[in-house]
């Protein structure tokens, strides 16, 4: 089954909802000097979308990209020698769950759609000591838009991901991690459409069409579907949202 789920992302540009534009304004919101030489860890970089964004916003930046997925890895790799890049970006194939960097090595961590693979407060916890004092950690996590989500929004993500919480709790959480809480934006829902669910949605009409005999594949596309059909009916209740915060202690 594990294959089929592979199958249903593959040559997306984008495993989770997002764009250019969110990525682009989370960015400029880091309140650093976007010209100076930085060190940045891009966690769960996928096929590196945007860590080609960082590394145009952040022109003299040195970037450590970490995924587990090699596919992806070598689809990077590939971006990254078609635009000149391989001195500036390093390519780890590394679980964020056993990064091993020495103290205060970066100066900015990003997270985009993949902190709930270590969970919300523990990749805080974790990846703390990473940074310089001062440095940024920005991070997109799912994040209920108002405390009394529907019933079946609530079951899906009890399930999905129960660190699910509301915007202010996030927050409080941020703090509590011994952060300065910078910023937060809610991603708007053409990040979630027209990124990610319709191309992955002309993905699983492809695979249906190929597999139409098993079974398996049939579950693996529904379990999707059903994701896609929540979010179409209950978008009002989460998203993604931006998180930016300062290491203060």
């Amino acid at each position: 089954m594990e294959k089929f789920f592979y199958e249903a992302f593959e040559g997306l540009a984008r495993l989770a909802p997002g764009s250019e534009l969110s990525t682009k304004k989370a960015a400029s919101l880091v309140n650093m000097d976007h010209e100076k030489e930085l060190n940045i860890l891009d966690i769960g970089c996928g096929n590196g979308i945007h860590t080609l964004i960082l590394a145009e916003t952040f022109p003299n930046a040195h970037i450590t990209a970490v995924d587990t997925n090699q596919q992806s890895l070598d689809t990077l790799k590939q971006h990254l020698q078609m635009k000149g890049l391989e001195d500036r970006v390093k390519v780890l194939n590394a679980s964020m769950l056993e990064l091993d960097f020495p103290s205060e090595t970066f100066d900015l961590i990003w997270a985009e759609g993949s902190i709930y693979i270590a969970g919300f407060q523990e990749g805080l916890r974790q990846w703390k000591s990473f940074l310089k004092q001062d440095g940024y950690l920005v991070c997109s996590e799912i994040s209920w838009l108002h405390a009394d989500p529907s019933q079946e929004s609530k079951d899906f993500w009890a399930q999905g991901y129960p660190e699910i919480n509301t915007i202010s709790n996030k927050v409080s959480q941020i703090v509590d991690s011994g952060y300065a809480y910078a910023f937060s934006f809610v991603l708007p829902k053409k990040d979630w459409l027209d990124e990610y669910y319709h191309p992955l949605e002309r993905n699983l009409k492809e695979m249906v069409q190929k597999y139409k005999d098993s079974p398996v594949v049939l579950d693996v596309v529904n379990m999707i579907n059903q994701e896609i059909h929540l979010y179409q009916h209950h978008s009002d209740d989460y998203s993604y949202v931006f998180y930016g915060m300062k290491k203060c202690r």
